[in-house]
């Protein structure tokens, strides 16, 4: 309650309620020097009331464990701030920064419209692809979710209102910041759950057994070792938990190595299946969409239980 004693401090709150924001947006919205914003960002950050998580040279701001908890959620649920004119300036400037994150995104893929479309019109359209992956996550509920290498972060948009967490890992700066410009366009209460997160999918920062659905939209073929990936995202898949991946089928098109920095041209079932089986993974699901130059496969495997391994391995022994 000291930490929040000071004006200052509770909009920060208020804001940090609303939008995971960088400590250069807190000083824009908040028009106060940065040494001051960071002081305050210290004192919440040591009451637990705000996490700092650092991305790249970036540091973001979002609720903490206090907050997180809901022991605070009376103080803030339903309050009337129209009539504070430094909330109110406050959340005009906050739709600044949400309309300069939106600019960012538009102008990055602006310059980039040539090399995405040259590769979309090689493979079937995304459309059909993300109907796909919406059938076969359907048939469960998703819990937990996981996805690695979220670029634009379009499956945050597809999935994330489904999802009890969702947390959007990449290892680009920029990419997550062009996902992060679409919270947006999801409600307060998805947004909230919606966690975003620098990170190298060769070795995920989480603990076994962490995610019950994890999700490679067309990011495998930048592994150099995809047996290695598929066995470390197989290891924070909690027990009956399901990985989807959706690639290119295995192909020859050399351009998308040297022009698009692709490490492997697609994949074959085989390869696949051996990983999945390596990591205790069945083969649940598998799904070709046939789109001309490059068919895309979806491939959802399921992790087994502990006791399902047991009665197969007794089962193995007595044959």
């Amino acid at each position: 309650m000291r930490a929040l004693a000071d004006p200052t401090r509770l909009r920060i709150v208020f804001l940090i309620l609303r939008l995971e924001l960088s400590v250069g947006e807190l000083v824009q919205i908040l028009g106060q020097s940065q040494p001051r914003v960071s002081r305050h960002i210290r004192i919440l950050d040591e009451a637990g009331i705000l996490e700092r998580r650092k991305e790249g040279s970036w540091v973001f701001m979002r609720p903490g464990n206090v907050l997180s908890d809901g022991r605070l959620s009376p103080l803030f649920a339903d309050v009337d701030i129209t009539q504070a004119k430094s909330f109110q300036r406050d959340l005009l400037k906050l739709e600044e920064v949400r309309a300069a994150r939106t600019a960012m995104a538009a102008a990055y893929f602006s310059a980039h419209a040539e090399e995405w479309d040259s590769l979309r019109s090689l493979h079937v359209a995304e459309s059909q692809v993300e109907d796909a992956i919406q059938g076969i996550l359907s048939t469960a509920p998703i819990g937990r979710v996981l996805d690695v290498g979220t670029g634009t972060g379009r499956m945050m948009e597809l999935f994330a209102s489904d999802a009890k967490s969702f947390v959007a890992l990449d290892n680009s700066t920029e990419m997550l910041r062009i996902a992060r410009a679409k919270l947006g366009n999801l409600d307060s209460g998805v947004a909230a759950n919606v966690d975003f997160m620098l990170g190298d999918f060769n070795a995920l920062p989480f603990n076994d057994s962490t995610f019950d659905t994890i999700i490679f939209h067309q990011v495998l073929h930048y592994a150099q070792h995809p047996e290695g990936v598929i066995a470390e995202a197989c290891r924070v898949l909690a027990p009956k938990g399901r990985l989807i991946i959706v690639d290119f089928a295995a192909h020859d098109r050399e351009e998308l190595r040297t022009v698009h920095a692709h490490a492997r041209l697609g994949f074959a079932d085989d390869l696949i299946v051996k990983a999945f089986q390596a990591s205790n993974v069945h083969l649940a699901h598998q799904l070709a969409l046939d789109g001309g130059a490059l068919a895309v496969k979806v491939w959802m495997g399921q992790k087994q239980a502990q006791a399902e391994t047991t009665q197969n391995s007794k089962l193995r022994i007595v044959a």
